[in-house]
């Protein structure tokens, strides 16, 4: 690593960078102002539920709530958690190269440095989550734009004391953190916007809407299920049948919004750092080359060295994309079929997880989906490459110093021979197919029955063909390898498929995070069910506010239907509590002849019951 340590020290000192001042630093610092952040809303926060110092200090009244960052199985203010998960992309991709590691902690304790600094970058970027998610809208909207403001000096500052980044190779700053520039300017002009209208609201002096357990688009998918299937629809163009087909009334959460757009940012560091290194490597062959220390086949070598890079480097860049948007498409797709109650695409030792581990998997699936798309990256860009570079010498380059006839003759001689291969082995099930198989029971069958025909034939041919399947075996063996290899290799990153073989799912610890995620927003973000307790709650708050008013609102109600409620209710209750019935102001007071005997109350009764009858017989009269 000397000619990389080298290359650094001058790049470095040709920028003139100033280390008296680095960002580094500035994350150890910004834990003051986060933390009298989030003590201020915790502060302004009261808990619902009271505990036991509540009793001990009633001057508190509540106070210092737990102050929430972000519901993760929400969906409101998705894009601004999605910039706020924008601005930590930078140093998320720190962590990976310890940067925010102290160094005084030992080898066998290094989880626990990971742990502690984990922590500590998210504490310093926890005040954005918080003041866009706290009810004090005005208060956390003040204290979002200072802290936006505050972040956006310190990196503008950073870059004109040290423009360069050089522990990535000579490249500007600017080309590495203008996203996370770009989402601290949104969360400045989004903290503003909320400041604004918590000022409108004060100012006319409205309530805020009570929290609501649906949202729109879950309201207009159970309505879309209620309704009746059109007839005719319109027909699905080709991007609509085979890559992605829009619903309005689907929405991902934000946490899905927030791990796509840290993938993304994040992987677009990685392409640059990898760019910048291998610029590097590049230059420094250069210069052996140029020493004439080395044979002239070295240029010829870089040449394709450094195309074989360009190629590799957009390719994998693009199937990494493609893998982030596709996993976006993959949950849509499986979420809808469990709320179908589908579970058939799923393994069977998966179709039932444990409570625990869907609700551990909501919080592992943005950490385990961005690192399976880091490293997935680098493993298909290790793998592109150097396929690239046989393919380049085995193929291209021949091509080019006129051996071409020769490769295509080695090339048809194994084409010819794998031809042979494919084609022997297809002549074994077409034998069977047409010599040893029974005819069709019926015309219309598919194909014949699972029935042998000609036996002694076919042991003859069983016989015979047992010594040739033992060397196809070994033939069948490498390829079964080599696309297991292939497919293990391209499907790394994708942590909403296995990549173990049937049986052996539980082993994929991302797949399995994978599953229990997608259970825990099904179980808590159904459209049906949320619909449906939203209904039973909606219920209750109306029950138990006309049981507590009803008694003194004594005004008459002019509402010719809500009398007949009133009515009805009354008399469904007579009806089943006849001993009622004598009590009511009527009835005392009216002058109805009854024979005293010597028990009143069995004479009460008596009378409640006779009355019960005759309003039982009027009723069943009205009906016929």
């Amino acid at each position: 690593m000397g000619w990389m340590q080298e290359y650094v020290y001058q790049n470095s000192t040709r920028s003139g960078c100033d280390d008296s001042f680095s960002t580094e630093y500035f994350l150890h610092f910004s834990l003051i102002p986060a933390v009298f952040i989030v003590g201020v809303l915790s502060f302004l926060k009261r808990r619902t539920k009271k505990h036991v110092i509540d009793q001990r200090l009633p001057l508190l009244q509540g106070r210092f709530g737990i102050v929430i960052p972000m519901d993760a199985m929400g969906f409101s203010n998705r894009w601004s958690y999605g910039f706020a998960f924008g601005a930590i992309s930078y140093s998320v991709l720190e962590l990976f190269y310890e940067q925010h590691i102290p160094n005084f902690f030992p080898n066998w304790a290094k989880a626990i440095a990971y742990l502690i600094g984990a922590f500590e970058v998210g504490l310093a970027y926890f005040p954005f989550f918080a003041c866009l998610s706290t009810p004090n809208k005005a208060t956390g909207a003040v204290m979002g734009i200072c802290y936006s403001l505050f972040w956006i000096t310190v990196v503008g500052w950073d870059w004109f004391t040290c423009l360069y980044v050089w522990k990535w190779g000579n490249y500007k700053k600017p080309v590495y953190e203008w996203p996370r520039v770009l989402s601290l300017i949104f969360l400045l002009g989004r903290f503003f916007s909320l400041l604004v209208k918590a000022v409108r609201r004060q100012c006319k002096d409205e309530q805020e809407d009570c929290e609501n357990l649906m949202h729109t688009h879950q309201i207009e998918h159970v309505r879309r299920l209620l309704r009746k299937p059109a007839v005719y629809s319109n027909p699905l163009n080709w991007f609509q049948r085979h890559v992605y087909e829009w619903d309005p009334h689907f929405k991902f959460p934000n946490r899905l919004i927030g791990t796509a757009i840290v993938s993304l940012l994040t992987l677009y560091t990685m392409v640059l750092i990898d760019f910048g290194l291998f610029s590097a490597l590049f230059k420094w062959f250069e210069k052996l080359t140029n020493s004439g220390m080395y044979s002239t086949q070295i240029p010829q070598w870089l040449d394709v060295l450094w195309k074989c890079h360009h190629v590799t480097l957009i390719s994998a860049s693009l199937n990494m994309v493609i893998y982030i948007c596709h996993v976006l498409v993959c949950y849509r797709k499986q979420m809808k079929r469990l709320w179908k109650g589908h579970k058939d695409f799923l393994p069977k030792k998966l179709q039932n997880p444990s409570s625990a581990v869907s609700v551990a998997s909501i919080a592992k699936y943005s950490g385990w989906q961005i690192a399976f798309t880091l490293w997935g990256y680098v493993i298909i860009r290790i793998v592109q490459f150097l396929v690239a570079f046989v393919i380049a010498y085995a193929i291209v380059i021949p091509i080019i110093d006129g051996k071409g006839w020769m490769l295509f003759t080695t090339l048809g001689t194994l084409l010819i021979s794998f031809g042979l291969l494919l084609g022997l082995l297809k002549l074994q099930v077409f034998l069977v197919q047409w010599f040893f198989l029974q005819d069709k029971i019926s015309p219309t069958d598919d194909q014949k029955p699972l029935a042998l025909n000609n036996r002694n034939a076919f042991n003859c041919f069983n016989y015979f063909f047992f010594f040739y399947n033992v060397v196809m075996g070994i033939t069948s063996c490498f390829l079964r390898m080599m696309i297991s290899f292939v497919l293990g290799t391209w499907l790394v990153s994708r942590i909403d498929r296995t990549i173990m073989q049937k049986g052996y799912e539980t082993l994929d610890r991302g797949y399995c995070t994978w599953i229990g995620m997608i259970f825990a927003d099904h179980h808590h973000s159904n459209p049906v069910m949320v619909c449906f307790c939203q209904m039973l709650l909606s219920h209750i708050q109306y029950m138990q506010h006309e049981s507590s008013y009803s008694i003194l609102n004594n005004a008459p109600c002019d509402s010719a239907q809500s009398r007949v409620k009133k009515r009805w209710r009354l008399f469904y209750t007579l009806l089943k509590n006849p001993h009622l019935i004598p009590l009511r102001k009527q009835h005392l007071h009216a002058n109805v002849p009854l024979k005293v005997s010597s028990s009143p109350q069995a004479d009460l009764v008596v009378r409640a019951w006779l009355m019960r009858s005759e309003a039982a017989t009027e009723m069943i009269s009205d009906k016929c």
